[in-house]
């Protein structure tokens, strides 16, 4: 059977300045690329040409999935890769997609990869290539999704695309406020939908518009959606919402009833653990941010960045063991942080300082010699430095 072939599908406004990052590489492995431009004035569109992609024009009306399904609609390859112009698909993740598409006469197939937020490392599972048929195309102004038929299969796949839109914290600011303009007059939210809610919501905590996005997460949260990844971020934002708006017991409560629901989600029994050792429960905090740990910090659906998340909940869950007198608890716990984060001072130096408590000099030599190579002026490092040399500079 014939392989299938891929395309990219791409939809800017005057992105020159980013287009060799992402447009360009994409043209040496892609079978085709269609770029729609919005109203560019910075020479985009003459840009996208000299690289080879078929380039239409269409008027931005407010829809951000009316300019991706014209691209869609535009496209003739047997499958498509949407990217942004603030997108880069190294090759091997581009061959990697390509690898797992169906061959042409298999039952079709949507392929799913992670999406790494720049650089914060934050990693969002997206549908990504779909095939180039009837029934397949984006909905929703902002944030769009992808709709297709429920009896087509979604494969993961192991490839990453990197985003650095929101890199810059001016640009973030303008795209959020966009958004937010674009989120308040759909229809969706109008109506109650919860993706459009929740969207809202977690757009006003970007912005920190606190008080406006209360009620956003409020409703989101008792919406009924057959998408928990979501829901749980909603609870999660909803208790740093009641925290910034001086509500202690309002954002404890809104965690307690999200480990209730879902007491197998470690984000959730993380955020748990953190939001009570920071109000002075430690020994409440402990078993939730072991249970985080058990259970794991990923949630692909929401972004969450799982090697940062576990690393701060190993390093503050060794953090109340030591300070609780466990410290054969708090050293698993530090060596743990190590293993998620192993350039990272921080678990050496706590691990050094166990060492020098149990009477372990030399072991606490090694450890603090290390930290002062990742980090040589690392302060803390350099003071129990001087303590190990008896006070010598």
């Amino acid at each position: 059977m014939r392989k299938p072939t891929l395309g990219v599908n791409m939809i800017i406004k005057d992105e020159a300045e980013n287009l060799p990052k992402s447009l360009a590489p994409a043209m040496e492995l892609c079978d085709e690329a269609v770029v729609v431009d919005t109203g560019s004035r910075d020479g985009s569109r003459a840009l996208a040409r000299s690289y080879g992609a078929r380039v239409f024009d269409f008027p931005w009306r407010g829809d951000f999935s009316a300019a991706r399904n014209q691209a869609l609609y535009s496209s003739r390859t047997d499958y498509v890769l949407w990217l942004d112009a603030d997108n880069h698909i190294p090759p091997k993740d581009f061959e990697a997609l390509r690898g797992a598409l169906p061959p042409l006469g298999a039952a079709p197939a949507v392929l799913m990869c992670a999406e790494k937020v720049l650089p914060q490392g934050d990693l969002l599972w997206q549908k990504r290539v779909f095939p180039n048929r009837p029934g397949v195309f984006f909905r929703g102004v902002v944030h769009e999704q992808l709709s297709h038929p429920e009896w087509m299969a979604v494969r993961l796949v192991d490839a990453e695309i990197l985003h650095w839109g929101y890199a810059d914290p001016s640009e973030a600011k303008r795209k959020g406020e966009r958004n937010l303009k674009l989120l308040l007059e759909a229809p969706g939210t109008r109506e109650g939908d919860f993706y459009h809610l929740y969207q809202t919501g977690r757009t006003l905590m970007n912005l920190r518009r606190h008080r406006e996005a209360l009620e956003y997460l409020q409703l989101a949260a008792q919406s009924p959606t057959a998408n928990l990844s979501l829901w749980s971020h909603a609870a999660i934002l909803l208790s740093e919402c009641w925290k910034a708006l001086g509500n202690p017991a309002r954002a404890e409560a809104t965690l307690r009833n999200l480990a209730s629901m879902r007491p197998c989600y470690g984000p959730g029994r993380y955020y748990l653990g953190r939001f009570l050792y920071g109000a002075g429960k430690a020994a409440e905090a402990a078993p939730e941010l072991s249970a985080a740990l058990m259970h794991g910090l990923s949630d692909p659906g929401w972004g969450s960045a799982p090697e940062k998340l576990s690393f701060t909940c190993a390093q503050l869950l060794g953090k109340i063991l030591g300070e609780a007198g466990d410290e054969a608890g708090a050293e698993k716990a530090y060596r743990a942080a190590l293993e998620f984060s192993p350039k990272n001072p921080e678990p050496r130096i706590a691990l050094a300082e166990l060492a020098l408590v149990a009477g372990r000099t030399l072991q606490a030599r090694e450890l603090i010699g290390k930290a002062l190579e990742l980090a040589p002026f690392h302060r803390k490092a350099r003071h129990l430095a001087r303590e190990l040399s008896g006070g010598a500079a």
